[in-house]
């Protein structure tokens, strides 16, 4: 099953990616972002001991973005969990993608803003002021 790469029902490619397979790593270049069509994957940092999981994301997420919108490295590992089917999506798909269905963007913002409030809820709890 993995990185098996084929065109997909949507016009863009899906990648297959098993369990415990990585799907990209903390500084990989980024050139395509993702979304899962079945199973789970984690995003984390570091290593070993050291390691946090950011994320645990599911069918209808998406991840890889900001790679992606940056042209930065990226700034965390991605792991399929269990066997994960993808949709891969290039720079000019996305574009296009957003073109085609504009309500995409806002269903990508959502998510966005969820996320920074996620993560500011974390970092309150955290502060130790």
């Amino acid at each position: 099953m993995a990185g098996r790469r084929q065109a997909g029902q949507s016009g863009g490619l899906t990648r297959a990616a098993g369990a415990g397979e990585v799907v990209f790593r903390q500084g990989d270049k980024g050139v395509d972002m993702f979304v899962i069509q079945s199973g789970v994957v984690e995003i984390s940092r570091g290593q070993g001991s050291d390691r946090t999981v950011l994320a645990t994301l599911r069918q209808g997420d998406f991840f890889g973005e900001m790679s992606l919108l940056e042209s930065l490295p990226r700034e965390a590992d991605a792991t399929a969990l269990v066997d994960t089917e993808l949709l891969v999506i290039t720079q000019g798909g996305l574009l296009v993608r957003l073109r085609r269905d504009p309500s995409f963007a806002v269903e990508m913002l959502h998510k966005l803003s969820g996320r920074v409030r996620a993560l500011n809820r974390q970092v309150e709890g955290s502060d130790p002021t």
